[in-house]
């Protein structure tokens, strides 16, 4: 008995009987048993050879899909979901469709106010996304995930592959039969993997008569014969469920081992395009908005400064922003606000509110002396916010304090997450500074304002009471003090609605 197995392990030594390398050949051999079993003899085993008659098979579906192949190709890729969609739309759908379209929201805006046509929009959207339940959505999904594995599949490159075979073969001429020769299997491994990529998730069993309808509907005819198209299903089910390419790889890698898994995958576009749908209305509405906000600041920039050519602070401006916008860092959020409030402080309040202040203020005998208090103390805190955008807008001079600090970090911040970290604070910091100086000025403008509208209410009585010397302060006057009150009045009323054209806010964590 010993002896007997001293011998097998000798002779296995010699032979390899249970080698890697054995076990690996046996494999195959069982593969290529496997494979001639089929119907389909594609390959020879004693050549490594790919047969003439794996070519013919991929030729009768070229030549069968070749029409399709144009009609695809002249088709825009991004259409497809489009063509999808818009085939299940609803009539009701489709006229809500067409109400929110970029066109239709810029016309609705020339003739009906701009909230008006937000709240219509919104309904349109809600009537036109209501409908998409869940059957409906997964029936769209279903149809476009076939529609991209038919489009998938009739665009693999089979003439590539088949002129491996016959080199003289000509794209979409099929006047003269090709003559293919066996090739090595080496030269279709790749294309075997990719066609498995394409044919595997193709829908055996589901009907096709949707999607070649919306093609048809598109081209005018059917891209293929639905009774070709299912031979062809056919043929290539035969394949898979055999597994014959797998076993055609196995041989030609020599790896028994490979086994590749091709699972459908669902795709899934409704969502998506819902979204998309939703943020075109809003975009438009938004640059709707925009340009008559835009509009509208024109108007009070004329009305206030007559121009709209107003000179911009020497730092915090769009152009000493623009290296932080470009490295996605920050950027200073309100160079127009803040310019605008300067110069009005500095070519208005300073100048024609001064001048009415020191009538009132000075010149007037309050029957309380504290209810003068709240416009004086507006009127000299006004005055003081101009040097305080002066200030801010000095410490960003790239050779002092915030510009410096903000110019030293900017080169290392690709690299240094810290000298970020340390401009994105800076920016906040500069920003919030300037949103409390444009808010804390709108508030003194209004302040001013109501206690300038209570003067003007009481200098029209018999006998005013908050001022005594009303009349002696007019004459000083020269008779305008009520028409000064109105102009300022007025025009505070004008800077404010020009501030809320802009969005502000103090960031407080700053």
């Amino acid at each position: 008995m010993g002896n007997r197995n001293f011998f097998k392990d000798l002779l296995n030594s010699f032979f390899g009987g249970n080698s890697p390398e054995a076990a690996k050949k046996r494999a195959l051999k069982n593969i290529a048993k496997n494979l001639s079993k089929t119907k389909y003899h594609f390959y020879k085993t004693s050549s490594n050879e790919i047969d003439p008659s794996f070519a013919k098979f991929f030729y009768e579906i070229y030549k069968a899909i070749s029409p399709a192949q144009a009609m695809i190709q002249s088709i825009n890729p991004k259409a497809f979901k489009r063509i999808v969609i818009d085939n299940s739309l609803s009539d009701k759908q489709l006229e809500s469709l067409g109400n929110i379209s970029e066109l239709a929201i810029i016309d609705a805006a020339k003739k009906k106010p701009l909230k008006e046509v937000f709240e219509q929009t919104k309904l349109y959207m809600d009537a036109f996304s209501s409908e998409f339940d869940s059957n409906k959505i997964s029936a769209i999904d279903g149809v476009y995930t076939k529609l991209m594995g038919f489009v998938n599949f009739v665009q693999f490159d089979y003439f590539f592959m088949l002129k491996k075979f016959d080199s003289s073969l000509k794209e979409h001429n099929f006047s003269n039969p090709p003559r293919f020769i066996p090739i090595s299997g080496t030269y279709v491994l790749e294309d075997l993997k990719n066609f498995m990529d394409v044919a595997w998730s193709l829908p055996f069993d589901s009907s096709w008569d949707e999607v070649f309808k919306l093609i048809k509907k598109v081209k005018g005819v059917d891209p293929v014969s639905p009774g070709v198209w299912k031979k062809i299903l056919a043929r290539i089910r035969y394949l898979k469920e055999n597994r014959i390419v797998e076993m055609l790889i196995q041989l030609i890698s020599e790896d028994p081992s490979y086994n590749e898994v091709y699972a459908a995958k669902d795709l899934y576009i409704v969502d998506d395009f819902i979204t998309e749908v939703k943020k075109q209305a809003e975009n438009t509405l938004t640059a709707l908005k925009e340009k008559q906000t835009e509009g509208k600041i024109e108007v009070l920039l004329n009305q206030i400064f007559g121009t709209t050519q107003i000179e911009k602070l020497k730092f915090y401006t769009e152009a000493g922003s623009a290296p932080f916008e470009r490295k996605e860092i920050g950027k200073f959020e309100y160079c127009e606000p803040l310019s605008y409030l300067k110069k009005f402080i500095l070519d208005y309040v300073k100048k024609d509110v001064k001048e009415l202040s020191d009538i009132l203020l000075v010149r007037g005998e309050w029957a309380n002396q504290e209810l003068a208090a709240p416009m004086s103390e507006a009127f000299h805190q006004l005055v003081e916010n101009a040097d305080k955008i002066i200030a801010l807008d000095n410490s960003l001079d790239d050779s002092v304090d915030l510009g410096l600090k903000m110019k030293t970090h900017l080169p290392r911040t690709e690299r240094d997450k810290e000298s970020r970290n340390i401009i994105h604070s800076t920016l906040n910091f500069v920003n919030t500074s300037a949103a409390k100086i444009i808010l804390g000025s709108v508030n003194l403008f209004i302040t001013y304002g109501k206690n300038l509208k209570m003067v003007l209410e009481d200098c029209i009585k018999p006998h005013p009471t908050l001022i005594r010397n009303w009349k002696d302060i007019d004459h000083f006057a020269e008779g305008k003090l009520k028409q000064m009150c109105i102009s300022v009045y007025k025009e505070f009323f004008s800077f404010v609605s020009l501030m809320q054209n802009f969005h502000i806010e103090v960031n407080e964590d700053a």
